[in-house]
């Protein structure tokens, strides 16, 4: 069964029986679902937007559909578990996981409430449908990974599956016997409950990611920290204490190529210390986690 149809089942009966009923083969091709406030459903296919309606297998029920604001908020409460609070942190910084391993953008008005970012009004939601696919790693991907590479950066734009590349590598480095690490903020690389599928290696999820990588050097004696999205200079200074005992990591970054995610300040930061020596950029949102360059500096 496609992760679609696990996905959907954690949306509410109305919406989850009709989107059941696309046939497999337009299922396995969505990445996103989208719901607004006053729009119809859409969906993301190949990269492209486009309103469910417009496609020919579009369930009867919702070809007239045009979403108000109490069901956006029943759709929000009922991917949340009906315990918001719950996800109060993840919400903070704009999203929030379901239990399937996917992750659901949150639109709408945030306050800043005594420092902190709080969700006031939910407008809308872009399910993104997370799945295992199978990824050939290149000859020279792997040349790379058995050496001491210091630093690698999977470089990609949105939707080109830099997670799911991440997770093969986690999964080949652990093949090599090393001792990996993957920090998983938001539980999405290794989600919960496929701890049956899981590698050997060691899993920091759901705490930010700098405090991670500082857990793991005390504790966890890693060779390689893997993490997804790097984002904030205080991560690159967590994975400069690593570099400096010798610990390999590999990280993610969004970027259309080498050149733009080298402008970006903690990809300077890395570079400034020496920490980066292999760049591995993506095809895109056509082709998921499929390398199209692996360079080194």
């Amino acid at each position: 069964m496609d992760e679609y149809y696990r996905a959907i089942r954690l949306l509410p009966s109305w919406l989850a029986g009709p989107l059941g009923q696309l046939p497999a083969q337009t299922a396995a091709q969505i990445h996103e679902l989208r719901f607004r406030t006053g729009c119809g459903v859409f969906v993301t296919l190949s990269g492209r937007q486009l309103p469910l309606q417009d496609l020919p297998e579009c369930p009867l029920q919702l070809r007239e559909c045009v979403l108000d604001q109490l069901q956006i908020e029943e759709i929000f409460h009922t991917l949340c578990g009906g315990a918001v609070h719950a996800h109060q942190t993840e919400l903070a910084h704009g999203f929030l996981t379901i239990p399937s391993g996917c992750r659901v953008g949150v639109a709408g008005r945030y306050v800043d409430r005594d420092g902190q970012t709080v969700l006031q009004q939910v407008q809308g939601l872009n399910l993104r449908i997370a799945r295992a696919v199978p990824v050939q790693l290149p000859d020279e991907l792997l040349v790379q990974l058995k050496k001491h590479f210091i630093g690698m950066l999977l470089v990609g734009e949105p939707d080109s599956g830099k997670t799911t590349l991440l997770r093969q590598i986690a999964r080949e480095l652990a093949g090599m016997q090393r001792r990996a690490c993957v920090v998983d903020e938001r539980c999405e690389i290794f989600p919960p409950g496929d701890f049956e599928k899981m590698p050997p290696l060691d899993l920091l999820s759901g705490i930010p990611k700098e405090r991670a990588v500082q857990m793991a050097l005390r504790t966890l004696s890693p060779q390689v920290i893997l993490l997804d999205e790097l984002g904030t200079l205080a991560e690159t200074a967590a994975l400069e204490q690593g570099f400096y005992g010798g610990v390999d990591f590999v990280a993610s970054v969004h970027a259309a190529s080498v050149e733009e995610a080298a402008r970006r300040p903690q990809v300077q930061a890395l570079q400034r210390h020496g920490m980066l020596r292999v760049f591995v950029l993506l095809h895109g949102c056509t082709t998921p986690g499929k390398v199209r360059q692996v360079c080194t500096v």
